[in-house]
């Protein structure tokens, strides 16, 4: 019997081990650590209900009886909460009232002579056992209020068990309940048979601490495959995962790696672990992946880094971060690869081609403006002509004036250079390539548009008003912005045709820059103005108001502006027209 006990007593101190560093690990889920808890306390339950029976005197018997019932009160003190944290129960009330009862009960039985076991010292007396074993008889002849009290507890307990197991059932958590029902039943069973014993209903010996280790293996074989089914299922997340996700300890040796790995890397993931990266890629990617690897566990955070592998050079977005232990210490990195080869590709496609969206605008644009474009010209280079002509004939004089030379040649200097400065709008106007970005006088590339739409301004009677303030300068590319400003200004024109002479007006702005701002360009006009059921929907691409219009404008002016950081909108005027503004960062270097 003994040697039994003892042997039970190894079991339960080996599951409180097992469970004891499965909660270790999982400090989110206290179920491990609750029943880690329970194993230690049967554990040393078993221990003393040996001593009892060893015992050779009623005081050595009622210290060990003393010392049992310390611990099975603590047993179901705590078990209750094992309950609720198994099977999912939220109420919190039940469990404080059980636990401040047998609390109670523990006390009383550390203060009271004899414990709550015993009234009094008991006549010791011995049994012997069917095998033939002699041991002490633990049966109680006479029991007192705590006594009561105590085993009241205890039924209260396996009353909320059952609950627990029959609402588990009605949740549909039947394996579950089913575990709880065999394990529990069995330990309700043996803890009952043993209170029989004690009224003398049965003449046996104890056998609650059976039921006790039943309890014990029961549970642990069910939160063991509960354990084991839940790692399969993250296995087979871990698998379907699109990312090559791996991990590795801190020498830089392969722990694990998924299906994906496989997949990318044509590297079998059985055959990856224990390798390093120089075992798997060939020397300069390696060193690459061992310095990205030290960095992240230098800093001891996640980033992400931009890797190319393999001879055919695909590109991954790499995110790696350290696993820490409960110490806060890295222990080993994870990282999750994704193959970007084919959406850099596509997005490079889709850049070219709104490149190109953007050029076919700017010609269509332009074009519209041929004739106001060609007035531009022919202005300077007739006066260019009309005073070289002069300049011929003061020259053929015996005696010239130079001074009415010289300011001649000097109105030649000044009409070539506005010719030159609308022959240079209109090429960069026209021009395929994008220019890289550089620092952009917003202001001053709304005086170049002005002056080059001065004739159309003029042709069609529109007032024009300016308020440009000094120094607002952007990072961008010029020509787009002069495009923007193109389609904005053209809207405007042709929207205000329809009113008469005299009430069209056209007004730009540009407040002063803000420090840390954002600086904001606004073209306000006086047509008819929009909808306002239609006002949400002028940016989109196709969408159109005019006749003729293809609806493109807008729409490549939003994609210019916020390529570049920006915003554009649209708002309507208080008196009549509307007023498109958009903004941009200044001078922030955006890719």
């Amino acid at each position: 019997m003994l040697f039994a006990l003892y042997g039970l007593a190894g079991i339960c101190a080996c599951a409180a081990l097992h469970h004891g560093l499965i909660g270790s690990r999982r400090p989110v889920d206290r179920t491990h650590l609750l029943f880690a808890a329970l194993c230690v306390l049967i554990s040393c339950y078993v221990i003393a209900r040996a001593a009892s029976y060893r015992a050779d005197s009623a005081l050595l018997m009622v210290a060990a009886r003393r010392l049992e019932a310390s611990f099975a009160l603590a047993f179901f003190a705590v078990f209750p909460w094992f309950i609720a944290q198994y099977s999912g129960l939220r109420e919190r009330w039940p469990l404080a009232g059980m636990s401040t009862l047998f609390a109670a009960v523990l006390a009383a039985n550390l203060l009271l002579p004899y414990g709550v076991t015993y009234v009094d010292l008991p006549e010791f007396r011995t049994m012997t056992l069917p095998w033939g074993e002699e041991v002490a008889d633990l049966r109680v002849p006479r029991r007192g209020a705590w006594y009561a009290v105590a085993w009241l507890g205890i039924l209260l307990v396996f009353a909320y068990t059952i609950y627990a197991c029959v609402r588990q059932y009605r949740q549909g958590a039947h394996r579950r309940a089913l575990a709880l029902a065999i394990g529990a039943g069995v330990f309700i069973a043996s803890t009952l048979f043993t209170l029989a014993v004690h009224f003398g209903l049965v003449r046996s010996f104890l056998t609650s601490e059976f039921g006790f280790v039943a309890l014990v293996i029961v549970m642990t074989f069910s939160l063991t495959r509960e354990m084991r089914e839940r790692e399969r299922r993250m296995l087979a997340l871990f698998d379907n995962v699109p990312a090559a996700v791996y991990v590795k300890d801190l020498a830089g040796r392969y722990l694990l790696a998924n299906r994906r790995f496989e997949e990318l890397f044509g590297i079998r993931a059985a055959s990856v672990a224990g390798k390093t990266d120089r075992d798997l890629f060939p020397a300069p990617q390696a060193g690459i992946f061992e310095a990205n690897d030290r960095q992240v566990l230098e800093q001891v955070r996640g980033q992400q880094f931009e890797e190319v592998v393999g001879d055919a050079a695909r590109t991954y977005v790499s995110l790696r971060f350290p696993l820490l232990d409960e110490d806060g210490r890295p222990y080993a990195v994870c990282g999750a690869s994704t193959d970007v080869t084919e959406a850099r590709k596509a997005a490079s496609e889709i850049s070219s081609l709104r490149r190109q969206v953007w050029h076919a605008d700017r010609v269509a644009r332009t074009g519209a403006l041929s004739a106001a474009i060609a007035h531009e010209l022919n202005q300077p280079l007739a006066a260019i002509l009309s005073n070289a002509q002069a300049g011929l004939r003061l020259l053929a004089r015996s005696d010239p004036d130079l001074r009415e030379v010289r300011e001649i040649l000097s109105d030649i200097v000044r009409d070539d250079k506005r010719a030159g400065t609308v022959i240079t709008g209109l090429r960069g106007m026209l021009s395929p390539q994008d220019t890289e970005r550089t620092r952009v006088d917003l202001s001053e590339t709304v005086r170049e548009i002005l002056e080059l739409l001065r004739s159309e301004l003029i042709a069609r009677q529109i007032e024009l008003a300016a308020d440009l303030a000094p120094g607002c300068v952007a990072h961008a590319n010029r020509g787009q912005i002069q495009q923007v400003l193109l389609n904005l200004v053209m809207n405007a024109i042709e929207a205000m045709m329809a009113q008469p002479a005299g009430t069209r007006r056209l007004h730009f702005a540009v407040p002063p820059a803000r420090e840390g701002g954002a600086l904001s360009v606004a073209v306000r006009d006086s047509g008819p103005g929009i909808p306002p059921q239609e006002i949400g929907k002028v940016f989109d691409a196709f969408y159109t108001t005019k006749p003729t219009g293809m609806g493109m404008g807008l729409a490549v002016s939003r994609s210019i502006v916020e390529a570049h950081g920006g915003a554009i909108r649209v708002d309507p005027n208080a008196d009549r027209g509307v007023t498109f503004s958009f903004t941009l960062p200044q001078n922030t270097e955006l890719s």
